[in-house]
């Protein structure tokens, strides 16, 4: 329909060639004549969302390959000379908080509540946490803080990247279009990193619904959804069908298995809610030290690492993706106390550094090696399937978000014999972590800087 009423205006202007086209465009303004036509097709915004959607998909890509690659090193370093780490992980650990304090310090933290904090506000001080600047230095110091064995993820960071890559194409068209709103855009994007980060498109839509934004969702479902499936599809593009983490081969699944995810799921939850617990007391405790103080914080966090890493092994470093890897697809499911130790406080000591984190990956991994652990232990007869669990369990209880947690282990891993395992234990996590504390680090953090940025408007220059 566009293409004929191009025609049809082409005709009426008397235009037969190129060169009277190219005439025409140097006689008037074109700027306007394009934003006058845009703004009589409303429905044409949509663009924007998949326009977005597609740089997210190829960012999601580059991305993880990169972040890989850094964190790979750090965890090779450490096996053929860990030595060197105590010089690379504090120069490192200091470089990803300089970034962050002295270029953006909106792109701290692990991505997620940055983002909640920024659908709390106005559009333009929304940009304090998602805009171009903070999405770069939130690569860089999230890449520098892996290159030295951080335990962060890059799910967090994508997350906050990709709602930044949205709110930088699709807010200079609210001009045009006033129906786009901030909130559309975050969320959208939020959505569309998620799904790309991890494979996951069911995933990004439930975690759209459950953690970002219950109360806007139904305005702009058709967009959200669209930039997920968009996103998703870029990346299996680049990367071809996969899951994130593979089929782990898991024993018959009967009615036995629920009391083991019942366990699982208040054990995991318990320690979840803990950690979230230390996590926003960790970061409200250093986030309050001086520019000088902050300096030989993020020096020693780097030489605390690496002393993990040359006390309890390489599975301390990272992500923790390499020990998730083995305890669901190796005969060897055994996770020493200490490993459990790193994998725990690991990224809590990474936090206190002051750079970009991320805990999703981290929780997982923690997640892992506690079900692995308890399998261990028990001599249950579904030792991967409580991998499965524990993943998920931990990852409810940090977040809260129980149908997100389970939804991305599902889809990571296409073992829906384990649906319902996996859905109960999610539930009693989320439930158990309310023992612990009634609100998630993500919420708590996000009041944090809604309360420094509203002291930062009120206060006098």
């Amino acid at each position: 329909m566009a293409l004929e009423e191009w025609k049809k205006f082409v005709r009426q202007q008397g235009i037969t060639n190129l060169k009277q086209l190219y005439a025409y465009f140097k006689s008037v303004d074109v700027r306007v004549a394009v934003i006058e036509y845009l703004k009589l097709h409303p429905g044409l915004q949509g663009i924007v969302y998949w326009v977005a959607a597609f740089a997210v998909g190829l960012f999601a890509v580059s991305y993880a390959a990169v972040f890989g690659e850094f964190a790979n090193f750090a965890s090779s370093l450490s096996q053929s000379n860990a030595a060197l780490l105590f010089l690379l992980s504090p120069s490192a650990f200091l470089l990803s908080w300089w970034l962050v304090a002295r270029f953006a310090p909106g792109a701290g933290g692990g991505g997620i509540p940055e983002v909640l904090a920024a659908l709390e506000v106005d559009a333009s001080r929304a940009s304090r946490w998602t805009s171009a600047k903070v999405a770069v230095i939130k690569i860089l110091s999230s890449l520098a803080g892996a290159i030295g064995g951080a335990s962060i993820g890059r799910e967090g960071p994508t997350i906050q990247i990709a709602a930044s890559i949205f709110y930088s194409i699709g807010m200079p068209f609210r001009s045009i279009w006033p129906s786009i709103s901030h909130h559309s855009l975050l969320v959208a994007g939020g959505s569309a990193g998620i799904a790309a980060a991890f494979n996951t498109p069911l995933g990004g839509i439930v975690f759209a619904v459950e953690e970002l934004s219950q109360q806007h969702f139904h305005r702009f479902k058709t967009f959200l959804i669209s930039a997920v499936i968009i996103s998703g599809l870029v990346a299996q593009w680049i990367l071809g069908p996969y899951l994130y983490l593979g089929y782990p081969k898991l024993a018959p699944i009967t009615f036995s298995a629920l009391p083991w995810a019942l366990a699982v799921g208040f054990m995991c939850g318990i320690a979840g809610g803990y950690f979230g617990k230390l996590l926003v007391w960790v970061q409200q405790v250093f986030s309050q030290f001086g520019a000088r103080a902050h300096f030989w914080l993020a020096l020693t966090v780097g030489l605390l690492t690496a002393s993990f890493a040359w006390v309890l092994g390489a599975e301390v470093l990272g992500s923790g993706s390499g020990l998730v890897t083995r305890v669901l697809f190796e005969e060897n499911q055994t996770v020493g106390w200490g490993t459990l130790f790193g994998r725990f406080f690991g990224p809590l000591l990474s936090s206190a550094a002051g750079g970009a984190t991320g805990v999703f990956a981290p929780s997982l991994a923690a997640g892992a090696a506690i079900g692995a652990k308890f399998a261990e232990m028990t001599s249950s007869p579904y030792p991967y399937l409580l991998v499965l669990l524990g993943m998920a369990s931990f990852l409810s209880g940090v977040t809260r978000a129980p149908f997100t947690a389970f939804v991305l282990v599902l889809e990571m891993t296409d073992r829906h014999s384990a649906i319902f395992p996996l859905m109960m234990a999610s539930l009693v996590a989320s439930l158990a972590a309310k023992i612990v504390d009634s609100r998630s680090c993500y919420e708590q953090r996000c009041d944090a800087y809604l309360k420094d940025e509203k002291t930062a408007v009120v206060s006098p220059p």
